[in-house]
């Protein structure tokens, strides 16, 4: 195993225990909960790619089922009804993962779409999973509370623990995607100018 593939390893390992970690307070506080589908998505899963581990479906499919599940466990019926069990809390996280690993599998390995088509899907899946952040962020009341929600403890009241959610969700996430989708178009661009003066 080459050095880049045991450092991407470690730190999705990394990620991984800190999502388990992360389990008794995201009980209790739904940004914890938030930010261990962040660790997951942006963190644990194109690290495990980097490593080495992928799972290879046609882009487009990748993506779709990784909007699909992420936008399933956002619906708050169903997040608090994975909370409630083990079983649930664990089938929630590890479709996040596995779905998260196959979209950056498409994304970060060589494949049949160009760097900018694949810059583009980054794009539109940071602005689809932006949506239930945006509305954590801005609603009127708390739509989305664990079933144990204790923010009193930590100083919080249900609304701000849901708009530090939103944020979490709508603003690192954001800058890792976005960053992503920088460096594809950069990467696509430059390509397209090394053809052109080759060609010409």
């Amino acid at each position: 195993m080459s050095k880049l593939k045991a450092t991407a390893l470690a730190g999705a390992i990394l990620a991984a225990a800190a999502v388990a970690l992360l389990a008794p307070l995201a009980n209790q506080l739904f940004a914890a909960h938030m930010f261990q589908h962040l660790l997951l998505i942006a963190v644990a899963a194109p690290l495990l790619v980097l490593s080495g581990a992928k799972i290879r479906l046609p882009p487009i499919l990748s993506w779709g089922l990784f909007v699909v599940i992420f936008l399933f466990w956002h619906w708050p019926t169903a997040f608090q009804w994975a909370a409630r069990q083990p079983a649930g809390e664990l089938l929630e996280l590890a479709s996040i993962l596995g779905t998260a690993t196959a979209f950056w599998s498409g994304i970060l390995l060589p494949g049949s779409l160009s760097d900018g088509a694949r810059a583009l899907m980054v794009m539109a899946a940071a602005v689809v999973t932006d949506l239930p952040g945006v509305v954590m962020l801005f609603a009127p009341r708390a739509i989305c509370v664990m079933p144990g929600e204790n923010a009193a403890r930590f100083g919080l009241t249900p609304l701000q623990d849901q708009q530090i959610a939103g944020l979490l969700m709508w603003v690192p996430a954001n800058l890792i995607f976005f960053g992503v989708a920088i460096y594809l178009f950069a990467r696509w661009i430059d390509v397209a100018e090394t053809r052109r003066s080759v060609s010409s």
